[in-house]
Order: C-alpha cells, then sequence, then structure tokens
C-alpha cells in the first residue's frame, strides 16, 4: 500500500484563466523591471556626462582666462617698450640737435 501511495503523482496542473494572467502580469513585470534598469543605466551614463562636460567647461574657462591675462600682460610690455623706444628716440635726437654738427667727416678745407 505504501508503494501505491508513492506511485500516484500529481495531478497536472490545469490551464486556467488565471493562470494565464498571472503569467501575463509577470511577463510585463520583468518587461518594466528590464526597462526600469535600462533606464537607471540611462540616467546614471547622462548624469556622468553632464559632470563631465561640467568639469570640461570649468577647465576651458580658466585656461582662457590665463590665455587672456598673458596677452594683456605681452600687451603692456609692448606698449611699455614701444614707449621707452620713442622716449629715446626725442632724446637721441634732441641731443643731436643741441651739438654742433661733427666736422671730421668735412674736408680739412671747410673745417673751421
Amino acid at each position: 500500500m505504501a508503494l501505491a501511495a508513492c506511485a500516484r503523482t500529481a495531478p497536472a496542473p490545469r490551464e486556467s484563466e488565471a493562470m494565464e494572467r498571472s503569467a501575463r502580469i509577470l511577463r510585463q513585470l520583468d518587461r518594466l523591471e528590464a526597462d526600469l534598469h535600462s533606464g537607471e543605466t540611462e540616467s546614471f551614463t547622462y548624469a556622468e556626462l553632464v559632470r563631465r562636460h561640467s568639469a570640461t567647461e570649468q577647465i576651458s574657462c580658466k585656461v582662457t582666462d590665463e590665455h587672456l591675462a598673458e596677452i594683456h600682460r605681452l600687451a603692456m610690455a609692448q606698449e611699455a617698450k614701444m614707449a621707452r623706444k620713442r622716449g629715446d628716440q626725442v632724446k637721441k635726437h634732441g641731443v643731436e640737435l643741441a651739438r654742433p654738427p661733427k666736422t671730421h667727416f668735412l674736408p680739412q678745407s671747410l673745417r673751421m
């Protein structure tokens, strides 16, 4: 008798409308979970891209500011150099005009 009880198999599951609905809902939940996971990955990727863009923009602004400061410094140095040269030329011409002409370039007969 014990063998007869063990030999009995469970009845085959019946396909019912409720079981079909349950399976369909589980499949939909699996798809929804996959979409959610994909969306989280996309959100993470987008957030990382925004963070990197912001960091790159800050570095770019810093480099531009340093570049402009260097251009300004060089322009000021060039202006100062040009002003010194103009001052030297005025002094040089002023001194030459105040001196009598050099006579050693004149022939001996024209010298005084």
